[in-house]
Formats: C-alpha cells, structure tokens, sequence
C-alpha cells in the first residue's frame, strides 16, 4: 500500500510517495525488539563500523531513528543518545539513555544545541531533499576530531542494474527517494561538503541486505554493482 505526502522543504512543497510495503515496512516506530539475527547484513556492518569508534562517554546523533531495537543497540555504547526522525508517526518514546527528536537533517544544528562525537544514519540520506545541506548540517554539530556513518543504496546495485537493461535508468524522486547514488556521486557530494577526509565501503552483493539473498561482503571487482555504500567522514 503506498499514499502520496506532501513535505515542507524550505518554502517549497514536494510531493512523495510512501510505500508501506517496502522491505522495512512495518519496522518504523515498532517496539518490538529485533535480534541481530533478525537485521540486514548492511545495518550489522554500519553497526561493527560505529562499534570500532564509540565510546562510553560519548555523545551520539542518530538519524532517522525510527527503528527502536536498532536505536538499542547504538544506545548500549555511548553515555547519550539524541534520536531524530522526521515522520511523527514513526517516532518511538524516550528510554534509558535515548531522547527522541522530531527533526529535519537539513536543519539539525537547530535542534541539536550540544557538538556530538558520532552522527549515524541508515537508508536516510537517498530521502533528503536537500542532502549536501544535510551533510554539512552534520559537520556543523559535530565536534572536532567527530565522525559520521552513513549508508545508502547503490544506484547501480545488481537487480537494479539488471532492471534497467530492459527499463531503462530509473528517474527520480522514485517513492521515498530524491535520488541513489554511485560511489561517484558520493565522491562528488563530499567533495563540495566541508568535510575534507572519508571512507566509502562497499557493502553486500545479492538480491537484496537480506540474510540468505546475498554475501556480506561485495568483491573488490564488483563494486560497482554492490548493493549499499557505507561512508564514513572524518571532521
């Protein structure tokens, strides 16, 4: 089932459709906790990735915060959590260290009045309209020496790429997303950013992050048609 919404960017209104049966329909604000076992191979990895540089007095923003197990589970190793989620309809209640913002990424720094040590966000920026705003809004709430872990789709994922031989290239906004993205438009999206060091990894090859439909890790010779960019970037 999908419905059209009209959203606010700026002073313009843009129309998206929200397609509730998407492969993460029925997860957003849910308080059901999933295992591990239960989540994608690219959310375990944006997960092990994020556990290689928190720590446990740190201050952690978390994007599109609407999965409440996964937000626990970030939550575990740092002293506080600022979870933000655009969509009030799928924003959970506070808990332990976990405090819910209903926000926009475009205009973080207005809703986050504290510099944080790591922003994450999953299958969040592909729905921003404006996403170079969004990526320096990041650098800005950031602290010096901070980092941000952010996945998103390739736009020229395997099944997609197949699709498109017939179809020709998608055009967008598509459903929810403004755009995919190539490791290139990422290059290309960070380079007119203000951040100045990153990482871009690529995660998973198959059908879909789904367990048993693809290989957690996508060889170096089929990059190209990986199906979901990790970036990290460095302030």
């Amino acid at each position: 089932m999908s419905k059209l919404q009209k959203i606010k960017v700026g002073e313009k209104k843009v129309t998206i459709r929200m397609n509730q049966s998407s492969i993460y329909a029925g997860k957003y604000g849910t308080n059901k906790d999933l295992t591990l076992n239960d989540e994608y191979f690219d959310f375990i990895h944006l997960f092990n990735t994020y556990k290689r540089y928190v720590k446990s007095e740190h201050t952690v923003i978390e994007v599109g915060a609407s999965t409440k197990s996964r937000t626990k589970y970030l939550s575990t190793y740092c002293n506080k959590l600022i979870a933000v989620e655009y969509f009030p309809d799928r924003l959970p209640k506070n808990f332990n260290n976990v405090y819910y913002i209903q926000g926009d990424w475009q205009r973080l720094s207005k809703y986050v009045n504290e510099p944080v040590d790591i922003l994450v966000s999953s299958h969040c920026i592909e729905h921003i309209y404006d996403d170079l705003t969004a990526i320096n809004e990041t650098y800005s709430v950031l602290k010096d020496g901070g980092i941000a872990i952010i996945n998103t789709p390739n736009r020229l994922r395997l099944v997609r790429s197949i699709i498109e031989l017939f179809t020709g290239p998608r055009k967008f906004p598509y459903w929810e997303h403004f755009r995919e993205y190539t490791k290139q438009d990422l290059i290309n999206l960070i380079k007119r950013s203000k951040f100045k060091k990153y990482t871009i990894e690529p995660i998973c090859f198959g059908i879909s992050p789904a367990r048993f439909q693809c290989i957690k890790k996508c060889p170096s010779f089929l990059e190209k048609y990986c199906i979901v960019w990790e970036m990290v970037l460095f302030k």
